[in-house]
């Protein structure tokens, strides 16, 4: 009886949470806000192979923060159109009225983006690439040692209200304190098709797609309000 009452519990859930992520298919969102930080570890760590990264540099950008802040909006967009059955609309969708960031993506309030797109869906991104100062257990790490993370924070809205539906967070850690080599950035955007990472190299791509992962696991099991 119990073992039927619980397949009964685990069903139902399972059912739900099916259905959450099934509530966004076949609809369009479009993101408003994508932010990127990026720390001055994390550049100086990468800047010494920017010769790798084929990057027209333009006022206020650099060749690495283009790298990572395009690699990642692919990654993770790609990634939820695949799993979530949706589309998301082009960064420059909403338009001259949009503020931009020097990247081109959108960077405006969702109530201004609700005034200037018709689609279903809003998302909100905020990604952040650090080195951390503590491993796994809680020490703290000598000052020499990069160990990169990867934090994105997700809110996505509809139409009709201008609080979030839905949160959701990814975090990839590295599992051992990396030595910088330019393998480090293959298969990113921009960098030369020539880079290739060893087998089983923990890479910032790696690290990008294992925190899009999570974060897709987050969507898929959190509750819409």
């Amino acid at each position: 009886m119990r073992k039927h009452i619980f397949l009964m519990v685990f069903m139902s859930f399972i059912t739900v949470t099916v259905g959450w992520s099934q509530k966004y298919a076949r609809n369009q969102f479009v993101v408003f806000s994508y932010t990127v930080d990026i720390d001055e570890r994390v550049k100086k760590e990468l800047s010494s192979y920017q010769h790798l990264i084929n990057y027209q540099v333009q006022k206020k950008q650099s060749a690495v923060e283009a790298m990572l802040v395009h690699s990642f909006y692919q990654i993770f967009t790609k990634l939820l159109e695949d799993s979530l059955m949706i589309y998301f609309l082009p960064p420059e969708s909403m338009g001259s009225k949009a503020s931009y960031t020097e990247y081109g993506y959108p960077d405006v309030v969702i109530q201004k983006a609700i005034r200037l797109s018709d689609v279903k869906y809003f998302m909100k991104i905020e990604l952040s690439v650090e080195n951390s100062k503590y491993d796994e257990k809680g020490n703290r790490l000598m000052a020499d040692v990069f160990l990169p993370v990867v934090n994105v924070s997700v809110s996505i809205y509809n139409k009709f209200g201008f609080n979030p539906i839905q949160t959701a967070e990814g975090q990839a850690v590295a599992s051992a304190p990396i030595q910088v080599k330019e393998s480090f950035l293959a298969g990113l955007n921009f960098v030369s098709p020539t880079v290739k990472a060893g087998p089983n190299e923990e890479t910032m791509k790696v690290l990008f797609e294992r925190c899009a992962l999570n974060a897709l696991y987050s969507i898929k099991n959190k509750k819409i309000k």
